[in-house]
């Protein structure tokens, strides 16, 4: 199904708004919320902190076409849309606003799916990116064949994905309670070596990899995951980005000296067509 073309023909009757924001700014219909996010951004901080280095490894071109699997609330996906040719975000649960969100620029896309069955032509895309989603779907055999069936021979997969947490090993231990608390039908997090056989076999070649946010961010991180566990509360909230986000600093001090944290930014190209 290739649905690529109509959002071209679409997209190239709209205005383009050329805007000063934080990144990550999507556009909301209430003024208020718009200027909040212009202020913020992505209003989550492992997100945020992950950014700079998301794009510099997707490394955006005008004439990119770029899937975004599992975009969540769009963030990233409308970001890539101000540099690339087309950006298509995909979740199985999309915010009805993110259709406002397509009005307001001429390359975004946000289309409802499952990331392990995808809509879209083989070879379709430049580049994807797969930001902390691999260790939630139930079968990420599937998801990285999907992404190396719909990407373009030599094209650049991008990844953020946990690892084994740092500094409090008892979330190490329990992680299939974790799993189940946060509704993740995968493994949750991975060690590196498995991460490294699983894009491998799926045709893919690591080329640059790196710790995102590193050691000082994660210990508070997991100091917050360990609580929410412990009393039940929620792993995703609007506060938690005013409580953790102003200690990503500290992971720019050279106090930090470790380049390990508990999640890991992976750009991979494809180097042969998976086929099973």
């Amino acid at each position: 199904m290739n649905i690529l073309k109509t959002y071209a023909q679409i997209g190239s009757a709209k205005e383009v708004h050329n805007e000063s924001m934080g990144f990550g700014h999507i556009p909301h219909r209430a003024r208020w919320k718009n200027l909040i996010s212009k202020l913020l951004g992505i209003p989550i901080a492992t997100r945020r902190i992950q950014a700079p280095s998301i794009m510099r490894m997707l490394d955006v071109t005008e004439t990119d076409i770029i899937g975004d699997l599992g975009c969540g609330a769009g963030y990233f996906t409308f970001e890539i849309a101000k540099k690339g040719r087309v950006a298509i975000g995909v979740d199985w649960k999309l915010n009805a606003k993110l259709s406002f969100v397509m009005q307001k620029h001429p390359n975004v896309f946000y289309v409802k799916g499952d990331v392990q069955r995808l809509p879209f032509s083989s070879d379709t895309f430049s580049k994807i990116l797969v930001s902390s989603v691999l260790q939630l779907v139930e079968d990420d055999r599937v998801l990285v064949r999907e992404c190396n069936r719909i990407l373009k021979q030599a094209g650049d997969l991008v990844l953020s994905v946990p690892t084994e947490y740092l500094w409090i090993q008892k979330l190490n231990e329990i992680k299939d309670r974790l799993n189940v608390q946060f509704e993740s039908q995968g493994p949750g997090y991975y060690a590196l070596n498995d991460l490294r056989e699983l894009l491998q076999n799926g045709g893919f070649k690591i080329v640059e990899m790196e710790y995102s946010p590193k050691e000082i961010y994660s210990l508070i991180y997991e100091l917050l995951l360990f609580l929410c566990y412990r009393l039940g509360l929620p792993l995703s909230s609007p506060i938690y980005f005013f409580i953790l986000y102003p200690f990503a600093i500290l992971d720019k001090l050279p106090i930090s000296k470790k380049r390990k944290g508990n999640e890991v930014l992976i750009k991979a190209i494809k180097t042969r067509r998976q086929t099973i």
